[in-house]
């Protein structure tokens, strides 16, 4: 049998002993001490100069003076003198000038849980956390607030997101009803991206800003009163082999023309004529510009492929061999589509190759501004562009003794090769011309 209780090591009363209310007192005293237990500071090493009866400090390590050799201890100033007491495991003790609760682990005070929260598996708040969402919360107002320059703080309020590298994501996903509307954030990689969402499935990137060097990517922007889209232009400079989306140096009637194919080689389509530079003059300035579309018409239904270049005056070099793999010897080919293609005979030009070279991307042009140019014997022949090949949509781009002038045209039809729109032109003659020219000034956006 022990002199003193177990937990708060009380004095106990002997049998028979002498002045038991100095026991008794004591052991009062270390409950006052003990019970609801609160101190003032837990950073001195030192006594205060001028305790007050009853007050208690948590004794820093290096203690010395009165306090020497109480370490960790709680320290009481009772009846004139300090009391000494050893903390146990599971002991708790609010500190007032840090309105903290602490807890003794058996070694030393460390924070409560509640006023320190340290690696939690799981926090719900209001709802249930899983291992898909560790952190979930259902509320209808968060609050944060910096902490301010009085309470210690510097007054300013940043949070810190971080991902694992480049590659990977980190953003803010906006539901409705749990199915995803409008994410921001690096998604992917280091630019920062602004994406929006019909239906979760399919997303379109609005805002693309590159995080080396600010530069901003916009969808598009919309007029406020009709909602119609407000376009950019962007210039295409160069001259001949740069901007030539359309050419033909030969003496040529208007389109279509014909021509009879002799033999099929790989990529290549030999005629039986020397006439190939009729139908394009992809031997000089429109290759790396465009490629324009040619149609077998002995086939049929009718098959189409892109002419990429004129190796010589008799072969047209096509883009995709696999396009013209069933054509053969006797075949007739056309450049020109046919009317139930695209109405009003037009011969359709894909520009992928020049947004390519100068811009360093593809991308649909809503519209291009091109000048032309026409020589032939008849004054009232023309060259001219269309957005769709029907009747009343050509505009006229150029014809002879005419000076040259520039002319905007939507382009709303979409290449079928490339991620560009279709650049649709028609020569008009009467009897033969000697050049036909388009020329690209600029492109919409």
């Amino acid at each position: 049998m022990t002199d003193t209780t177990p937990n708060l090591a009380l004095p106990e009363l002997i049998a028979s002993q002498a002045q038991k209310h100095v026991t008794v007192n004591e052991a009062l005293g270390a409950l006052d001490a003990l019970v609801q237990l609160a101190v003032l500071d837990r950073d001195l090493a030192v006594p205060p100069a001028s305790p007050a009866e009853g007050e208690r400090w948590l004794v820093a390590a290096g203690a010395a003076d009165g306090w020497s050799g109480h370490d960790g201890a709680i320290a009481a100033w009772q009846n004139g003198a300090w009391a000494f007491y050893a903390p146990r495991a599971g002991w708790t003790c609010y500190v007032a000038d840090e309105a903290a609760l602490l807890v003794y682990d058996g070694a030393a005070w460390q924070a409560a849980a509640g006023s320190a929260l340290q690696n939690l598996g799981l926090l719900g708040i209001g709802t249930t956390a899983d291992a898909a969402n560790p952190l979930a919360a259902r509320l209808n107002n968060a609050l944060f607030a910096a902490r301010t320059v009085a309470e210690g703080g510097d007054g300013t309020l940043r949070y810190k997101l971080s991902k694992e590298d480049s590659a990977k994501t980190l953003s803010f996903l906006f539901q409705d009803n749990y199915s995803g509307r409008a994410e921001f954030g690096l998604t992917g990689d280091d630019d920062f991206h602004i994406k929006v969402s019909p239906d979760g499935v399919n997303w379109v990137e609005a805002v693309r800003i590159d995080g080396t060097n600010g530069t901003s990517r916009v969808q598009g922007l919309a007029h406020g009163p009709t909602g119609q889209s407000i376009r950019s232009l962007l210039f295409t400079p160069g001259g001949d082999g740069t901007v030539s989306l359309w050419r033909v140096d030969a003496e040529h009637a208007q389109n279509p023309r014909t021509a009879t194919v002799s033999s099929i080689t790989g990529d290549t389509v030999t005629l039986t004529d020397t006439v190939a530079e009729t139908f394009a003059h992809f031997s000089g300035f429109m290759t790396g510009v465009s490629y324009a579309r040619i149609w077998n018409i002995t086939k049929s239904p009718t098959e189409s492929a892109w002419v990429r270049a004129v190796p010589t005056t008799s072969t047209l070099q096509i883009l995709n061999a696999t396009d013209i793999a069933g054509w053969s010897s006797g075949d007739v080919v056309q450049i020109g589509d046919p009317i139930d293609v695209t109405p009003g005979r037009v011969i359709a030009l894909d520009i992928s190759p020049m947004l390519q070279n100068l811009f360093g991307t593809v991308f649909p042009q809503a519209g291009i501004v091109v000048k032309g140019t026409l020589t032939s014997p008849t004054t009232t022949d023309t060259v001219a562009i269309t957005p769709s090949g029907i009747a009343g949509s050509f505009v006229g781009v150029g014809s002879p003794g005419v000076a040259s002038g520039v002319t905007i045209i939507p382009c709303t039809e979409s290449s079928p090769i490339s991620n560009s729109n279709l650049v649709l032109v028609r020569e008009t003659l009467a009897g033969t011309a000697t050049l036909s020219v388009i020329s690209s000034v600029a492109v919409f956006i």
